[in-house]
């Protein structure tokens, strides 16, 4: 079914889907293997009836080292009818309810921009706090022979001035959708050799850290985020060139990816200025979970000191 099903679906995260070469089923196979992998979960709906049933699958994984989650893939196609807006609601109310009960505080998706995706997303609880858009380097032109910024590996005595610098630049309703980025611009060595492996590197000015960026690098994709401060923006140019000059320092065969937000002013300019086009786009939505209470109340009221008794599942789950 998983088969059938993974050519019939939608990716709902760029990252996963440019980066990483397994299928829905592959990531299927790998986390029934091996259960820490990843934080990989797999739901799947297989409900029989005299019109021969429904079906659909839906997988979300962890964001390593964070409370958080992200909405990898969901099938059917919302366009190929039989029943897929009825599937894909139980499916997300689902996939909601197992996050909760992992200490998920957040679950996120990537959404295209035109189709229902959004609607159904939007009746689930999401929320649209940002757009991004994708950009791959295609014609990469001679780079200096010298970085024009001074670039340094981020260590752990950075997280406050990258705090301070992720406050500076992100408008306030994204920090609310991405819980003031606590995590976000971490570094955590993979547990697996299958997971991307992360690096980061600041620029200084007088002492105070004005621009961050990280690299996630797979066997066959690079993917770049940057961060800067909103009055540096005469250096863009300068760090673009900085970071690819960074990057390139390693393998010079995998793609280069760079996801850009719609609010980080004159990044898109300066990439088409150094051979990046644009080749993909995506909705960013979240929803903040219920995390279930590990432990009791210790005053309880009284009225709710019944038993509680846990509902029949709507789908069946798989890990």
């Amino acid at each position: 079914m998983v088969a059938r099903l993974q050519r019939e679906g939608v990716p709902l995260d760029l990252e996963t889907h440019l980066t990483r070469p397994h299928s829905p089923l592959g990531m299927a196979l790998l986390a029934h293997l091996l259960p820490a992998r990843d934080g990989m979960h797999t739901c799947i709906v297989d409900h029989k009836d005299e019109d021969g049933g429904s079906h659909g699958l839906a997988q979300m994984r962890q964001r390593p080292g964070r409370h958080e989650y992200i909405i990898t893939f969901m099938a059917p196609a919302l366009s190929s009818g039989s029943g897929a807006h009825a599937i894909w609601q139980r499916l997300l109310n689902h996939l909601a309810v197992q996050a909760g009960e992992q200490g998920g505080q957040r679950l996120y998706a990537g959404l295209p921009d035109e189709g229902e995706e959004y609607q159904i997303f939007r009746h689930a609880g999401f929320v649209a706090y940002a757009q991004e858009i994708v950009y791959h380097c295609v014609n990469l032109p001679q780079l200096p022979s010298t970085s024009p910024l001074m670039l340094r590996p981020q260590c752990e005595r950075d997280s406050w001035g990258l705090q301070q610098l992720y406050a500076a630049a992100t408008p306030r309703a994204v920090q609310t959708a991405e819980g003031s980025g606590q995590g976000e611009w971490e570094l955590l060595r993979p547990r697996w050799l299958s997971q991307p492996w992360r690096r980061g590197y600041v620029w200084e000015c007088a002492g105070e850290i004005r621009a961050a960026f990280q690299v996630r690098s797979t066997v066959t994709a690079h993917w770049i985020r940057l961060l800067y401060h909103p009055d540096d923006l005469n250096q863009v140019d300068a760090l673009v060139v900085a970071v690819l000059m960074q990057v390139l320092k390693g393998n010079r065969n995998r793609k280069i990816l760079w996801a850009v937000r719609t609010y980080e002013a004159g990044l898109a300019v300066a990439l088409g200025e150094y051979g990046f086009v644009p080749v993909a786009s995506q909705t960013l939505v979240v929803k903040h979970c219920a995390v279930w209470a590990r432990e009791p109340a210790l005053h309880p009221v009284a009225a709710l000191n019944g038993k509680a008794e846990q509902a029949a599942p709507t789908v069946k789950y798989h890990v």
